[in-house]
């Protein structure tokens, strides 16, 4: 392990974040598969109805009460609807990529997806590291993450190693996640937001993005020192008797003992 590892993870990560912006990495075979229409489901027109009522008779015209209702009725339910829909979703991270002029591959919701996913994927220099993100956007249940995906695997013999050290870093992590995929040793940072809890906008989108790039930089240099060591449980015991000093250095705070 080498002696970058010595210092915090938060060290590491609020250096990473007041550094510059990653640039992106220029790849002329990656395709923009733009969206050609804008899906509007969910949007009801109330036009219809309002010419229907107008062709009828005198006699079963409503009165001119029942008419303001009418009209009430329907701007309540303009109002009800959604601000955003689900492809203008898409559309707000394809116009964020645009604007920094970087290559994406959009992949479209399978056929078979209940959860309607669609991805974003496309690839970032920093620090001369160059790493894989991905946008995953689920439609039906409205969450937006973010991943951060190491540009190499954690082999079978350093996997145990890798999983205790993922375990540790988690449990202490504010917000996101590390995880590992054990088919093929994968390692990636993801975190991710409730859409219908927030806007989303270009502020947002880069807030996030950056800490993702920040957060994989970090991985990228703690599991780079874990496979590059040829008996990764001799310098894991290290490692972990280290970020167990930096954890129990902080205040943490008993639950009551009242039962609420």
């Amino acid at each position: 392990m080498s002696q970058t590892t010595k210092r915090s993870l938060w060290q590491k990560l609020k250096q990473l974040l007041t550094a510059a912006a990653p640039q992106a990495v220029a790849d002329t075979d990656v395709r923009n598969d733009d969206i050609s229409s804008r899906e509007t489901s969910g949007l009801h027109d109330h036009s219809d109805s309002h010419n229907h009522n107008e062709n009828k008779s005198n006699s079963d015209s409503p009165t001119e009460n029942e008419s303001e209702h009418i009209q009430t009725d329907a701007l309540s339910l303009d109002k009800e609807q959604p601000e955003q829909s689900d492809i203008l979703i898409i559309d707000c991270l394809k116009q964020y990529l645009n604007t920094k002029k970087w290559h994406y591959t959009y992949h479209r919701p399978k056929a078979n997806d209940d959860q309607q996913s669609h991805h974003l994927s496309f690839s970032m220099r920093h620090k001369q590291l160059i790493c894989a993100y991905l946008f995953r956007w689920q439609e039906k249940n409205k969450l937006l993450a973010i991943y951060g995906i190491l540009p190499f695997s954690i082999p079978e013999s350093h996997q145990s190693a890798a999983m205790l050290l993922i375990t540790q870093i988690n449990y202490n992590m504010m917000i996101g996640n590390l995880e590992m995929d054990v088919n093929d040793g994968e390692i990636r940072y993801k975190t991710a937001i409730d859409v219908e809890a927030v806007d989303i906008d270009k502020a947002l989108i880069e807030h996030l993005l950056q800490s993702v790039v920040a957060m994989t930089t970090v991985a990228h240099e703690l599991f780079s020192d874990l496979i590059n060591n040829q008996d990764p449980a001799e310098d894991m015991q290290t490692l972990l008797a280290e970020l167990h000093q930096q954890a129990d250095a902080r205040t943490f705070f008993l639950p009551t003992q009242f039962v609420q």
